[in-house]
């Protein structure tokens, strides 16, 4: 009879794990949706059936609930991470989740618990939003001081919503961002293409982008293939790399709406006359810069392509929306300014690794090559053929260092997602501006939430990414160098050099590969880049 009844305890043990386990998934399947692109979860580790991490948009903070097997009817565990909270602060807050997780016990508390936090940090006065200053690599973090003792902060909260409500009543009207939108839009005197707007993404916090990088349509008769945000998600507008106005910091160097009596014609004399001195030397000659950098001749590397689609792009190809390391600096309105400002030095990337479609984009090349044998040095080599996932900014060794361990770390991770069962098709040509010749990539969507899941992690561990594009998987075949457009007198790719290609089937590439690879002249024996991490499955 003991035996009959251990089995029984046994059988009905394995149904309530069998329940809770499908209890957790529902829940996670709805904190996803929730949390699109800032949810990552981990399945079976060590005690833990699930490990989900929230990661609040434009919060520089971190939540870690730990589920065992026994969710929801034990509470979970929670774990908190940030940067700009202080040791007493963390612990206090994980402390306070901690308590409502035992309260509250059941399914469903995960976004309750969410919401929690937040208020929790408002209640304290305390606001981590994510900024950028004026170097883009930099960011800080902004949160109100508070006094010792509950008093002291209930007190101080007071005082300081009490006087922010006292000065915006005294603080004068200020243009909008749809009014300088506009001034940029119609005034025939400003140059569209030198002015930056600072944003909150709901992915990666505040993000920066050209002015003609977006369609300023209204958002919701723009196709989803258009880059376009609400007018209420930009931070700041920016001349080159001057701040001209910024909603935070009540800047409008635009229009001087503030008393400033500084307009955007004041700030570019200012950059002219600093320019024209910079090139005259003591003689009062100018000085002739070298075009030729090395780095912006390196034909081969992943350089950064800006694609505006939609109402931004130009179908002729005649305008200046597409931006190529290669191209002049002096050419279609690109100056030495610009050079190096927000440009990502390493990539992670989908190497190419079979051969049919390697031999497929060769063939290709070499059509175009019988008509236009100068255009070689702008052939992809076939062994250096890949799909880029995201660009990063690395600037020191210990930053590579970081994202090398990232990588390793990350591997088990990325294992579990990768979508190794549903290869990507490649098949037609289409072309950037008539500028890039690339295979078009057919992906499953399990793969672009690979992808997103990726650069989720690689935020996590601190990695700077630096997307100028939002993402559009390509295999690029073959793109116009500067020193070739040069050379012959063409920016473009003529059209009948590849038309007869418009269908070729490429092939299919399994996802069963993801390298860190350094942008610049560098190559293996085996002709990929530099690559400091490879991950292979």
């Amino acid at each position: 009879m003991a035996a009959a009844g251990s089995s029984s305890e046994t059988t009905e043990t394995s149904q309530k794990v069998e329940e809770n386990s499908d209890v957790q998934q529902l829940e996670i399947n709805t904190v996803k949706q929730t949390f699109t692109g800032q949810c990552r979860v981990l399945t079976n580790i060590g005690e833990h059936r699930h490990i989900v991490t929230l990661v609040p948009k434009d919060k520089d903070l971190v939540i870690k609930f730990q589920l065992t097997a026994n969710y929801p009817n034990d509470a979970p565990g929670i774990l908190i991470k940030s940067a700009v909270l202080d040791e007493e602060e963390v612990t206090s807050l994980q402390n306070h989740l901690q308590e409502r997780a035992e309260q509250m016990k059941g399914a469903g508390i995960i976004l309750v618990l969410a919401a929690e936090a937040q208020t929790w940090l408002e209640d304290q006065g305390i606001i981590i939003e994510e900024r950028i200053q004026e170097n883009n690599s930099k960011k800080t973090n902004r949160y109100n001081t508070k006094g010792s003792g509950e008093k002291q902060k209930r007190k101080k909260r007071k005082e300081q919503i009490e006087e922010k409500e006292t000065e915006n009543v005294k603080k004068a009207a200020m243009k909008t961002a749809e009014d300088v939108i506009k001034r940029i839009q119609w005034d025939g005197q400003l140059p569209q293409d030198e002015f930056i707007v600072g944003y909150i993404d709901r992915f990666t916090g505040i993000q920066e982008k050209y002015f003609d990088s977006f369609s300023w349509e209204d958002i919701a008769s723009v196709d989803y293939t258009v880059l376009a945000i609400p007018k209420h998600r930009i931070q700041y507008f920016k001349y080159r790399d001057i701040k001209i106005w910024d909603k935070n910091d009540r800047l409008d160097n635009v229009f001087g709406s503030l008393g400033s009596k500084i307009t955007v014609y004041d700030v570019i004399k200012q950059c002219k006359e600093e320019e024209k001195a910079a090139k005259t030397n003591a003689d009062g000659k100018e000085d002739v810069d070298d075009d030729d950098d090395e780095e912006d001749d390196d034909s081969d590397s992943d350089d950064g392509i800006t694609v505006s689609l939609g109402a931004s792009a130009d179908p002729t190809g005649e305008g200046n929306n597409f931006e190529d390391d290669n191209m002049s600096d002096d050419e279609e309105g690109y100056d030495k300014y610009w050079r190096d400002k927000m440009r990502p030095n390493h990539f992670v990337a989908l190497r190419i690794s079979n051969e049919d479609i390697r031999n497929t984009a060769e063939d290709i090349q070499n059509i175009i090559l019988e008509h236009e044998p100068q255009y070689h040095e702008c052939c992809i080599p076939p062994n250096a053929l890949h799909i880029t996932l995201c660009t990063l900014g690395l600037d020191t060794p210990e930053q590579v260092a970081n994202a090398v361990r990232a990588m390793k770390k990350i591997k088990p991770e990325l294992e579990t997602i990768v979508p190794k069962d549903k290869p990507i098709v490649m098949k037609g040509i289409e072309q950037f501006f008539n500028r890039v010749l690339y295979a078009k990539v057919e992906c499953p969507p399990e793969f672009y939430q690979f992808v997103e899941h990726l650069k989720l992690c690689l935020k996590e561990e601190g990695i700077d990414i630096r997307d100028n594009h939002d993402f559009v998987p390509h295999m690029t075949v073959m793109k116009i160098t500067r020193p070739v457009a040069r050379a012959t007198g063409k920016k473009y790719i003529s059209p009948w050099l590849y038309s007869g290609q418009a269908e070729v089937d490429f092939g299919t590439q399994v996802v069963d590969n993801v390298h860190l690879c350094e942008m610049g002249f560098g190559r293996q024996d085996d002709g990929f880049y530099m690559t400091p991490a490879s991950i292979d499955w």
